[in-house]
């Protein structure tokens, strides 16, 4: 029966071709082949298709930040909005880190040390849920702590109407992290998706106080702690390390800044209202660094527990 594509010969599909025992796929000859280099009924080699150009190697950020990911396209069900916080004590440069006790696969119990961190509710601005999921899951009233930090997000109108391009704090993210959730974490329909979350730097004061109450259900056997930097660096895993190594580094490099008498009298010439900065009390050193009037102020890129559940100490264990 002939094919509807012509002689039954050329509408032959592919045939495997081998004298070595290895594949090799060759198109049947047709009517139309010359037959100078070719005997009648030899089958001319497949062409090889040419490979798949190689992708360029991805963009490499700064020494604090993984490489660029491919730009991407999610829908609402396959990605997750969450906020996360980084607490400075300023009066005694200490870190708020939480632990919870859990079990390992052989149902061994050990102790996990993380930061504040939580998914944004719906109608909640990112900056509204980092401060919620501090204050419910450490039990502290947090605020943020302005820091200078290198960002590319622009000085609002009104503030470059004071000469506000020189505005060297801002409470914008230090980070955002890239974290996939599998298939079925959140059901049988669920197919997965990106969890971004960003990374807040937040302040408490030197009377703070863990207050009870604040947990969710899953949340009430969180403990806070106040420790140094080393302890909580020692406590994280790698990435929540790297996250309050640089924050605090952003704060070392702030701090140096309202230490001294000249910037601040500096700021307060363009209005600059500072009260809200916990640093404000810090004594003043006259050999700090003196304020550049420029774009200057980017650092390099070098650069025992409490808890709600006894109701008992509502101050944080100090490592």
């Amino acid at each position: 029966m002939r094919s509807r594509m012509g002689n039954s010969s050329s509408a032959r599909p592919l045939q495997p071709e081998s004298s070595t025992g290895r594949p090799s796929y060759v198109y049947p000859r047709s009517s139309t082949d010359s037959t100078s280099s070719h005997s009648r009924g030899q089958r001319r080699p497949l062409q090889t298709m040419s490979a798949r150009p190689i992708p360029p190697p991805p963009t490499i950020f700064s020494a604090r930040s993984t490489p660029a990911v491919p730009d991407s396209l999610w829908h609402a069900n396959d990605f997750l909005l969450g906020a996360g916080m980084v607490i400075i004590q300023p009066s005694t440069d200490k870190i708020v880190v939480l632990s919870d006790e859990i079990k390992d696969a052989r149902g061994k119990s050990r102790q996990y040390f993380f930061l504040p961190k939580g998914r944004k509710d719906r109608g909640e601005s990112l900056e509204q849920a980092a401060l919620r999921e501090a204050h419910e899951e450490s039990g502290y009233r947090v605020s943020f702590l302005p820091l200078f930090i290198p960002t590319h997000a622009p000085v609002p109108p009104e503030e470059r109407e004071k000469g506000g391009y020189d505005l060297p704090t801002t409470s914008e993210p230090i980070f955002v992290g890239l974290h996939e959730w599998r298939k079925g974490h959140w059901g049988s329909d669920d197919l997965g998706g990106e969890y971004l979350t960003f990374w807040y730097v937040g302040q408490i004061p030197e009377d703070a106080v863990v207050e009870t109450g604040t947990r969710m259900p899953d949340e009430v056997g969180y403990k806070t702690h106040l420790v140094t930097l080393d302890v909580a660096v020692q406590l994280l895993g790698a990435s929540l390390a790297h996250i309050v190594r640089t924050a605090y580094e952003h704060w070392a490099f702030t701090k140096e800044y309202y230490q001294n008498q000249e910037w601040l009298d500096y700021m307060q010439e363009m209005g600059l209202d500072l009260v809200a900065i916990a640093a404000g009390s810090l004594p003043v050193q006259t050999n700090a660094p003196v304020h550049p009037r420029g774009n200057a102020f980017q650092p390099d890129e070098r650069g025992t527990a409490s808890s709600s559940r006894d109701n008992r100490d509502t101050r944080a264990a100090s490592f």
